[in-house]
Parts: C-alpha cells; structure tokens; sequence
C-alpha cells in the first residue's frame, strides 16, 4: 500500500540528557480507529472489553530513555500515579531491531541498492510483542503494579463492569511503516488488544539509531529513508554466491478457496478489508481467482497508521496469471542478521534461490531460503520485501534468538529486467507484502507452493506450484522427517508468576 510521509501533531518533545542515557518526553495519542456504523473500531485486531476503558488510555505523554547501547526504558505517565502511586514501564527495549537494518555488507560509499533495501525494510512494519516481568529481568518486560485480578467485576446479575487498572499480558512497541518516527504502543489481555496508542520518535534521535546500526552517515539516513517507487538495479550478488542454476517450465498457477492463515485474515475479510469486482459487485473473494482475475480494492492505509473505512486502493493482479518458468539456484548467502556487529554468520546449512519469470517481463524473486526450513509441517515465511524484514509483531524472546541463533536472512524482489539487468520495482505499491513457502516433498508429484499475499496477509494474491528438483527430493523428504520448529519460532515466556 502507498505510503505517506504526511507528519501529524502530537505533544511536544523535551530532551535530557546525563552522561550515559538520554531522555525525551514524548506527546502520545490513543484509540485513532475510524468507528465502523457498528460502533466498534476499524481494525483487525481482535478488541478487549477493556478497550475504551484502561487507565492507560487516559496518559497523554511517555518519557523514553536510551542508553549508549540503544537499550529502551518507556515510563507511562498515569494519570493518577501521584495519588495511587501506580507506574507502568517497559524496559530493555532493544531498539536497534525495530529501526530498518541492512543485513550484508556493503560498499564503502553505499549506492542506490543499499538506499532501496533500507527504503523497504522502513515501510515494513517491524514490532516488538513483550510480557510482564520484574526488576533485574534481562529480556525485553514490562514492570507495574496494576492489578492482576479479574478484569472485570458483576454488577447485578448481568452488569460487567471494566477493571480500569488490569494488568494486561504483553505490551507492544511497533515501528509503523507509514512514514519514519511514527511510533505505535499496544496492550493485550487473554482475549485480544486493550490499548493502542501512536507516538513521533524524535527524529534527529531516529535517524542517529538507524545510521549507528548500518553504520551509514546521518545524511545516508535521512535521504534513504523517503519512499521511492524503485527503479534500482539489483546486486543480487551482494547477498550471496550462486554456486548452480537449473530453467523449469514447470510451474502453474493453483486456484483453491482462499484459506484463512489465521483469525486475523478471517475478520479482515469479513470487515471488507479488500473486496473484488464479481457480478453483484464488490464482495470479499471467496476463490484466488477472484483476485487474480478481477479488479480488487483494499482498504487503504492512512494517518496515523490505521485503516481507512471508505477509502480503498485498488489493485490488479492479472499479470501474476502468467508465470512462464522458473530459475532453481543453489546459493550461498553473504547475509547476517548481526552484522551491525560485525558479526558474518557461516552455518553451513544448503541455501535456494527462486526466481519466477512472467510473461510480461516481470519477476518475482525470493533468495536465500535455507532447505532445511522447507518443510511440509508448517509455512516458511518472508515478512516483507527486500533484505531480512522482520515480523510486524514478533515476540522479543523469540528476536533475540533468531538475531543469534537463527539461519541467514532471506530476500525477496519484484523485478522487471532492462537491457539484461533487474530493476527492483516497490512492491509496496503493488500490493505485493509477504511471501509463504511450504514443501510437500511426498506428494504424488513433489513440489513447493509459493504464495504471495498482501499486508499482514489480508488475502492471499496468487499461489504458484513448483515441482522439487529430483537432484533435492530426498534431501526435502529427510529435512521433513527431521523437522522440529526452532526454538526461535516457537519459544514464549509470558513469565506468569
């Protein structure tokens, strides 16, 4: 979806500075959702009974702490601390994995290809998912003395009455892909969102996080960080080593009813989050055809990071009808996802490379995907694309892990070739935002279905079959066998005590 750069008005900033850590008090602005004719807000997520009655929706400012190693502390400003003494903080917030990252190593003098790939990893939205903890904890917590118990009290027989100061479950710090420095903070209780909130990081202090991370120049920073429609030649050999490539012309395009990924696809469809043109008018697509065959709309994306009711995007996926062979490579990655530190990581583990060639000259590319994570158990998933993307709301348990533990990180590229060269192409524009890959190395005909959808996978776009090369069928069927979900997939402490 398009993006905007468009800067709104909160409270202002005051900066303070001591000899190790840096502070800023920040203007925050809660419950921004358009209100649907049901009265309930337009959004996605599943909403709490608590939502429109926490204690935390009345604050109105946010103190952040940063220290030289870009660890976090956020103090909540409470309405009524002095009188209850009440506090609400988040601590040890890792900031240098919710700025945009370039994960391999560049030129001294970064290019255009360098600015693209951290263009793209800033309008993907990157977060954070953390739980309650207490002092001295090192991972990722949040420390408070709201209440714990129920939250919610009878009144009468059938009066519910809010708990104001529930304790929630997680809280939520999330670098929106709207425009760079806008901010959002979210809670949840057992049974879905409870606050949500939206913040400006003071830019200077944003700018100055990214370049540290990528070591790149404030000016670097700045100038990158615009969107940009593309038109970049891509160095693909800036990301790995091809060692073999292999053409197929067999690969075809499934159509099937579009399958709900999780709870959230199903509300987002259900709330018309994208219709498609059909006989009777534009209705939620039952079938992938639906989108690929028809003119589609999606609710559009819009200050300060929510979705529009009435405004829609609209789409045409006619050209991902047509794919007409596929590039099988076998690569080595040249990725890290600690090169911030220096870190270049060799696990020796076999990496591919597929490159889907349609016939209007178009491209869809996804690199180094580590064999042994294409499985039949479970998806293989690119967040976004460009270089190493990471989740929209990932669990700060299970970042750590993957940041230390876990295989080098992937790409993908919508591309088109000129004169023999790939030109990135935004694919933010085109609708085109995650990528899914699972294996069925004993099926009938063994082959890998790569599906391509939209933001946070409103819907499914298109999903392509490729037959598994027979010089990889066992080496699948034995990585399936094997498969158990790292613990960097898997991994939760909500640390309930």
């Amino acid at each position: 979806m398009k993006k905007s750069s468009l800067r709104f008005f909160f409270i202002g900033i005051t900066i303070f500075f001591s000899c190790k850590r840096e502070s800023y008090t920040i203007g925050i602005s809660s419950n921004k959702e358009e209100i649907a004719d049901n009265g309930y807000r337009y959004t996605p997520s599943t909403q709490s009974f608590l939502r429109g009655h926490h204690i935390l929706e009345d604050t109105d400012q946010i103190k952040i702490e940063i220290d030289k190693d870009l660890l976090a502390d956020i103090s909540f400003g409470l309405k009524d601390s002095q009188k209850d003494n009440l506090f609400f903080e988040a601590k040890n917030i890792p900031l240098r994995y919710l700025v945009p990252r370039l994960h391999y190593k560049f030129g001294s003098q970064p290019d255009d290809f360098d600015f693209f790939n951290l263009m793209m990893a800033e309008y993907s939205r990157n977060g954070l998912s953390f739980p309650y903890g207490h002092e001295n904890d090192v991972f990722t917590h949040f420390e408070t003395n709201l209440s714990a118990e129920m939250p919610w009290r009878l009144e009468d027989d059938y009066g519910f009455q809010p708990n104001t100061r529930f304790k929630p479950i997680r809280l939520s710090v999330v670098n929106n892909c709207l425009s760079p420095g806008l901010w959002e903070l979210s809670a949840s209780d057992k049974t879905g969102e409870m606050y949500h909130s939206w913040f400006n990081f003071p830019m200077d202090k944003y700018y100055e996080m990214t370049a540290k991370v990528n070591k790149l120049s404030y000016e670097d920073v700045k100038n990158a960080l615009e969107w940009r429609e593309g038109r970049t030649k891509i160095d693909l050999n800036r990301l790995r080593t091809l060692n073999s490539t292999s053409r197929s012309e067999s690969i075809s395009v499934i159509d099937e009813e579009i399958s709900y990924s999780s709870q959230g696809s199903r509300r987002k469809l259900a709330k018309n989050f994208v219709v498609a043109k059909q006989e009777e008018g534009y209705r939620p697509p039952k079938k992938l055809s639906d989108v690929l065959e028809n003119p589609v709309k999606m609710a559009e994306f819009i200050p300060p990071g929510i979705y529009s009711i009435k405004s829609k995007k609209d789409f045409d996926f006619k050209e991902y009808l047509s794919p007409k062979s596929v590039d099988i490579n076998r690569v080595k990655p040249k990725t890290s996802f600690n090169f911030d530190l220096g870190q270049l990581k060799d696990d020796n583990l076999d990496y591919l490379e597929l490159k889907i060639n349609l016939e209007g000259g178009k491209s869809l590319i996804v690199g180094n995907l580590p064999l042994n994570l294409l499985v039949n158990q479970e998806d293989f998933t690119l967040h976004g694309f460009g270089v190493g993307i990471l989740s929209a709301s990932g669990l700060a348990e299970r970042r750590k892990m993957l940041i230390d533990q876990g295989f080098c990180p992937s790409y993908a590229y919508l591309a088109e070739e000129k004169n023999g060269d790939l030109i990135a192409l935004n694919s933010h524009n085109e609708g085109l935002e995650q990528v899914f890959i699972r294996s069925f190395p004993f099926a009938e005909t063994p082959h890998w279905d790569v599906t391509f959808t939209s933001y946070e996978r409103i819907t499914d776009i298109v999903k392509y079959r490729i037959p598994i090369p027979n010089n990889l069928i066992e080496q699948q069927k034995k990585s399936t066998d094997n498969y158990i979900t790292p613990v960097y997939f898997s991994y939760r402490d909500d640390n309930l005590r």
